[in-house]
């Protein structure tokens, strides 16, 4: 029973260190897309404002294409599903795959988006 005393009070003497608090994106989580083309551009606007803010965490276009697919459901996530079956260079290439995005799912190109 003494070395337990001994252990709490040389636990109690440590000092405490302030806990370090993880930065936080301060841009709200982005939704699920399941590929309705009404609110693809909003989709495209919360994802990219969401990596704009935290460029160490998507520093290249493969992480940045990796995050829009993990944002995905239904008929937009089994779009993709081909694309990672064959390794599409698709996966490297955040402008082409949206352009790839707009396509598919019905972005006008005169749209003032």
């Amino acid at each position: 029973m003494d070395g337990r005393v001994q252990l709490i009070k040389a636990l109690l003497a440590l000092p405490i260190r302030p806990a370090v608090r993880r930065w936080r994106n301060p841009i709200p989580f982005p939704e699920m897309f399941d590929g309705d083309t009404d609110r693809l551009p909003e989709f495209i606007v919360q994802t990219g404002s969401y990596m704009f803010v935290d460029d160490k965490t998507f520093s290249s276009d493969a992480l940045k294409v990796t995050f829009l697919i993990t944002r995905l459901k239904g008929p937009a996530l089994q779009w993709v599903i081909p694309y990672i079956e064959k390794a599409s260079p698709l996966l490297t290439d955040y402008r082409g795959f949206l352009a790839e995005m707009k396509r598919v799912f019905g972005w006008e190109e005169d749209e003032d988006f």
